[in-house]
This record gives structure tokens, sequence and C-alpha cells, in this order.
């Protein structure tokens, strides 16, 4: 097995762990609020990281010359704690199938609106019209009815938990903003590191006051560990070595598989429904992600022959 094969390998295998964090969350027991799963979440996650880059560099993890800004960070962490506790409230709410579409569909879009906003850059129309179709899909599915069709109480909840799904997008892009600029002073795996250590200092405070008493129920704890360990840090170190062996351009083709194994398991597992409406709007999220990821690849290709990009 040659490298290119290794690291494609490990790139798919984070993005299946990723896409099984909803799945995990919607197993908890409904005393189990959003706030203290996402805060136990970003704690076992970012000790792992801690633990993993330790091993790696037998040193500390976070350099002691390294000068993060205060206010990126905070930023940061803001926006790691607001995107796991709307992440998981949007999942009760709406379901995993919906709830990590839109999530995961609408994080492109904001994150290009976020770019033009604070970093004046320009998007290319195929940016444009990925976006429309991946809005077009984040509607249908956010207006669409599960199994139990006409119940407005289902459907409110749906819209609630879609609207949701739609924040933690915001908070995702916004999250990925910054830990690019955090590049500059650690390594994507530290930066990663830092963030969700960061987020969980934020929300541990709050978590407290909803209480942790449900990890004493049966099947709460692996739940959790396996939250923490299966679906945030054990991608987040299988992604890191993966980039090492395969070009930036196909990791945008790979990360597709995060979307579709979050949506199976949905479907498979939890025995989720969408009507016509709502699977018009699974497939013009997934046709947006798709035209999303091949045009990024195209253009990070482009980059690194130093041709210019023309989508």
């Amino acid at each position: 097995m040659n490298t290119q094969t290794i690291g494609a390998s490990q790139v798919l295998l984070a993005g299946v762990l990723w896409g099984t964090s909803g799945t995990i969350a919607s197993l908890f027991p409904q005393s189990a609020s959003p706030l203290s799963i996402a805060a136990v979440r970003l704690a076992i996650g970012s000790a792992a990281l801690l633990v993993f880059l330790m091993l790696e560099k037998r040193n500390l993890p976070i350099a002691r010359r390294s000068r993060i800004p205060f206010p990126l960070l905070a930023i940061s962490a803001v926006g790691m704690a607001v995107t796991q506790v709307a992440l998981f409230l949007s999942v009760r709410l709406a379901g995993v199938t919906v709830a990590t579409m839109i999530f995961i569909g609408s994080s492109p879009l904001f994150g290009g609106l976020l770019s033009i906003l604070f970093r004046k850059e320009r998007q290319t129309r195929s940016w444009m019209v990925s976006s429309l179709i991946v809005a077009a899909g984040c509607l249908g599915m956010a207006f669409s009815e599960t199994i139990a069709q006409g119940d407005s109480a289902v459907q409110s909840r749906l819209l609630l938990g879609s609207l949701t799904a739609l924040t933690a997008g915001f908070g995702w892009a916004l999250v990925g903003n910054c830990i690019k600029a955090l590049h500059v002073y650690a390594s994507p795996l530290k930066s990663s590191a830092i963030v969700m250590s960061a987020g969980s200092v934020v929300l541990l405070p709050f978590a407290a006051f909803d209480g942790f008493g449900w990890l004493a129920l049966p099947g709460s704890l692996p739940l959790t560990i396996a939250l923490g360990l299966v679906s945030a840090a054990l991608p987040y170190l299988f992604f890191s070595l993966g980039m090492k062996r395969i070009p930036v351009a196909h990791a945008f083709l790979y990360g597709l598989i995060e979307p579709i194994t979050a949506s199976l398991l949905g479907m498979l597992m939890l025995k989720e429904r969408l009507n016509l409406t709502g699977m018009i709007g699974y497939g013009l999220v997934l046709a947006g992600l798709v035209l999303f990821s091949v045009w990024a690849a195209v253009t990070a290709k482009a980059q690194t022959q130093g041709i210019p990009s023309s989508p």
C-alpha cells in the first residue's frame, strides 16, 4: 500500500468518524441537555488531542513561544461552543438526517460570506451557483415533514431545528476561518486542540448549572467517551495524518463522506424518513456539496500548479 493510499484511507476514515457524531448524540437520554453533551464532548476530545500531541512530540503540546492573539482565541472558543450546542440541539429537534445535512451544507456558504465581509475576498461564480443550490436544498429540508405528516408540532420542531442547524453551520464557518488564522501560530492539529480546549472552558461553567447527573445513567458514559474520542479526537488525528500524504485537492472530495455517513446512519439506524420535498432538498444539498468540493479541488490543484483558477 503506497503512501497516498494510506493518506486517502486516513482522511476517509476521519470523515466517517465525524459523521457519527449526530447519531451518537441522539442516543443520549433526554435528561442530558445539548449544552452538557457539547461540554463533555469538547472536554474529552481536547484532552485526547493533547495526549496525542504529547506522545507525538514528547513535549508540551503548545509551545511557550506561541503568542496567539487573545481576541482570535476568544472568538474561536465562543464559535466552537456555539457550534457544538446548536448542532446537538438541532439533532434533537430535527433529527440527524435534516440537522447534519443543513449544518454541513450551509458551512461553505457561510464561509464564503465571511470571507467577503472580513477578508474582502471575491467569490467565484461557481461558489455562487453552489451556494444557491445548497440554500434551496436547506429550505426544502427545513419545510419538509417527517413521518408524522400534517402534525403542526412536528413541523414546528423541524423548522426550529433547521434554523438551529443553520446557526451551527455559521458557527462552524467562523471556527474554520479562525483555525486557519491560528495556523500562523501552531500546526493544524495543535490549532484544533487549542480551540477545542478553549471551547470546553467556555461551556463547562454553563453546563454545570444543567448538571451532569445523566452520566450515571446506564450506557451514558460509553456514549460520552465515544462522542469525545471516536467522533472528535480521532477524526482530527486521522485527518491531520492523512493530509500529509495526499494532495489538498483530494481532501475536498473525500470530505463528502461525512454528510453521507451522517445521513445514512440517521436513515438506517434511527429509521428517519423524509417526504418528497425533504428528499428533493436532501438531493440539492448533496449536489451543492459535490459542486463545492469539485470546484474547490480544481482551484487547489490549479494553485499548486501555478495556473489561474477559472470557475
